[in-house]
């Protein structure tokens, strides 16, 4: 038997409407766009606004800009070429720590300058385009196509680059590529993969996962390479200290 709605109060009647359509709309718990760009945003807004005061730029007192403000500029007008000297500059700088720190225990070596332009020439024709653009995958694919929540994000993005193509091809391609500059050829160099990959990766389970998962949420999409180059220097430094007059296995991520 058919009800007849004719008596009822506008009002109620709308009232039921709008809770029966909310009540079919889908339960997101691992994917809500628009709310994991919101929150992403705002953690990172955050940051950025601290970074600004900090570096001279917009809002900080006596109007004169900083290297880092200048720095900041430079990254959205040209980020590539910016994050490729950078890398550059800071993987470089990453070996040139590490062979200090060896020659400090073994007083026979000497400083390896080809060893140095190597990694540099490294940092700046492979690892800073390549990085730019894996980051920016990595944004698009879990925060906007994916829309993972906030809260999860971090651990999606440590996921897929730590165990699918990033960490895995980007230990493998240092070690063969920088066999090439070398000048061993492309059997010796796949050889190098082979006895120097598993160590490497060993090595980079111990300590990259727990920084990325700092990385992703808190640093800026535009400077997440950066922070891992600054970290590397460090990882340089510890693992020169560690092994003495050993040659230390170099780590990119």
């Amino acid at each position: 038997m058919a009800v007849s709605l004719r008596f009822v109060r506008p009002e109620i009647l709308r009232c039921h409407q709008s809770t029966f359509q909310a009540g079919r709309q889908p339960v997101r718990f691992l994917f809500n766009s628009q709310r994991t760009r919101t929150r992403v945003n705002e953690r990172r807004g955050q940051f950025w606004q601290s970074w600004r005061r900090m570096s001279g730029g917009a809002g900080a007192t006596g109007g004169k800009k900083g290297f880092v403000a200048w720095y900041n500029g430079m990254i959205e007008k040209a980020p590539i070429p910016t994050k490729a000297v950078t890398s550059g500059i800071l993987f470089g700088a990453g070996d040139a720590i590490a062979q200090l720190m060896m020659m400090r225990g073994d007083k026979s070596k000497s400083f390896d300058a080809p060893r140095f332009l190597r990694a540099s020439a490294f940092g700046f024709l492979f690892l800073g385009p390549l990085a730019h653009l894996h980051f920016n995958f990595l944004e698009r694919l879990v925060v906007h196509r994916l829309a993972v929540r906030a809260s999860l994000m971090p651990f999606a993005k440590v996921g897929i680059e730590q165990f699918t193509y990033w960490a895995p091809g980007i230990n493998a391609f240092y070690h063969f590529i920088l066999g090439i500059m070398e000048g061993i050829g492309v059997s010796a160099s796949v050889d190098r993969v082979k006895e120097r990959w598993v160590p490497t990766m060993k090595a980079n389970y111990m300590l990259w996962p727990a920084v990325q998962l700092i990385n992703f949420k808190l640093v800026p999409i535009a400077h997440q390479l950066n922070f891992v180059l600054v970290v590397s220097l460090g990882w340089a430094v510890y693992l020169s200290s560690l092994g003495g007059a050993k040659e230390p296995e170099k780590k990119e991520e």
